[in-house]
């Protein structure tokens, strides 16, 4: 029976906001990169993670944001220490909090839905991997959309060192829901990577569901749950 929910965020709750990748790429351009045309620097910041991902995904780390940077850097001959790297970052932490991810749902039906869950006696949380933006920073995106007090906790990759679909990854969810006196066969993680969410769920003995960004099923699945 179930009787907690793990939700994946990317692509699962919400998407990138295109106005802070456009602000990202003319902030790098203006102060570092101004020889380097808009699209190469494009190019290379989504090469340098998509690399991170498979890297991160394969191995079970995960790569900090500063190193992802550093790795930008070093693409076009350029050095920078890991306190310039962690500056950039919160110049531009600033910038995603100003234009954060947008949810593919309507928020207010999302926090009734995830109320009337927990009304029915259900706990539940973020499992999220993380790149270029920190767990701390997605808390706070969390805090701005008044979302925190609907999850019991939240698990982000950079914050253990471990990505989806790794077991340790997983190994922490389990030991967060023994917290909450839910067993390992009671939760139910959802997510839209088959790689990550899927397999890394079922390889560890937790039941998964796969949804799919264009179908916006999700609410009508927790829904589901309540019933």
């Amino acid at each position: 029976m179930i009787k907690h929910i793990s939700l994946d965020f990317w692509n699962t709750l919400m998407v990138s906001n295109k106005i802070f990748s456009k602000l990202r790429l003319d902030f790098l351009k203006k102060e570092f990169f101004q020889n380097i045309s808009i699209e190469e620097l494009s190019i290379q910041i989504e090469t340098i993670g998509d690399e991170s991902d498979t890297i991160n995904m394969k191995e079970g780390i995960s790569i900090p944001s500063e190193v992802m940077y550093q790795r930008l850097f070093s693409k076009f001959g350029l050095e920078i220490t890991t306190t310039q790297a962690e500056k950039i970052y919160n110049d531009l932490e600033v910038l995603f909090l100003d234009n954060p991810p947008i949810s593919i749902y309507d928020l207010d039906q999302l926090k009734r839905c995830l109320k009337n869950l927990r009304d029915n006696g259900y706990t539940s949380n973020i499992s999220s991997n993380t790149a270029y933006i920190k767990g701390r920073t997605l808390r706070k995106v969390f805090k701005k959309y008044d979302l925190l007090d609907y999850f019991d906790f939240l698990i982000f990759s950079d914050e253990i060192n471990s990505s989806k679909p790794s077991s340790k990854f997983f190994k922490e969810l389990e030991r967060e829901c023994k917290n909450l006196n839910v067993s390992k066969n009671s939760i139910l993680h959802i997510g839209d990577s088959f790689e990550a969410d899927v397999k890394g769920a079922e390889a560890f003995k937790i039941k998964s569901k796969l949804i799919n960004i264009d179908d916006k099923k999700l609410i009508q699945l927790l829904i589901g749950l309540e019933n």
